[in-house]
Order: C-alpha cells, then sequence, then structure tokens
C-alpha cells in the first residue's frame, strides 16, 4: 500500500516548512525560465523586494501594513492598486536588468506610403507582406 504524504501537515512544522515552500518555488521559476525560452520570450529573474512599498511613479518608498490594499504616494500623490504598483516595479527592474531596449531610439523610423494631397486616410486593414491575408487576397 503506497501512502501519499499530506503537504499541508509536512508545512506545519517550523524546521523545515521554509526550505519546502522554496523548492517549490525554485521549481516553478526553473519550469517558467524553460517555457520562456521554449517560446522565444525573454526570462528576467529580478528581486521582488520592496515593490509594494516604492512609487511606481517617483520610486519614493513608504511603510505599510500589508492590509492596506492601495498604494498611495506621499510625496508624488500617485495612487494605485497596490499589486498593480508591485507589479509595474517588477517589470521596471526586470526590463533594467534585461537592458532591453538600449541602444534603440525612442521612435523607429518608418516608411509609411500614404497618397499625396489628401487630409484623410482611409480605415483599412494594415497587412504585412508576407502574411497568409495577402497571400490569400493576392491569389
Amino acid at each position: 500500500m503506497l501512502l501519499k504524504p499530506k503537504v499541508t501537515g509536512m508545512m506545519q512544522f517550523a524546521s523545515n516548512s521554509h526550505n519546502r515552500a522554496s523548492a517549490a518555488w525554485r521549481t516553478f521559476l526553473r519550469m517558467l525560465e524553460y517555457k520562456c525560452e521554449r517560446e522565444g520570450t525573454h526570462y528576467v529573474p529580478v528581486n521582488p523586494r520592496g515593490t509594494t512599498k516604492e512609487c511606481a511613479a517617483c520610486s519614493v518608498s513608504s511603510d505599510k501594513p500589508l492590509w492596506i490594499r492601495e498604494h498611495s504616494c506621499p510625496s508624488f500623490g500617485f495612487t494605485a492598486d497596490r499589486d498593480w504598483n508591485a507589479a509595474y516595479n517588477i517589470l521596471v527592474r526586470g526590463l533594467k536588468k534585461a537592458d532591453i531596449g538600449a541602444g534603440c531610439s525612442e521612435s523607429t523610423p518608418v516608411e509609411t506610403a500614404l497618397p499625396t494631397g489628401t487630409t484623410t486616410v482611409p480605415a483599412k486593414p494594415v497587412v504585412e507582406a508576407g502574411s497568409p491575408v495577402l497571400t490569400a487576397r493576392s491569389a
């Protein structure tokens, strides 16, 4: 007879529960990194410490208890959901750490073909060259 361990019971022991919880978190992060690499996306681990207390608009940190669910910046006046504020701070840390967008100009030069002498542009769907829609239309 095979017995399945009760995870909640294992987590109740103070001596080793932290190790078990962090092992599960490391496993999740390893799987996330694998999936990102497989799909061709960026995986950048960042330290999330302090992101719920740091203002996403001005980076000033303010102490608040966990039960307060709205971030309100005392110096800038910015207000947002606390979880949204933390997620945005994590995104910014990841972009800085990965140095994504470095060396790129703010506006990418784009070549456009518009009719001359018109003030309006017709709202037609934009189709990329080589897309299945363009191939189907030209056939």
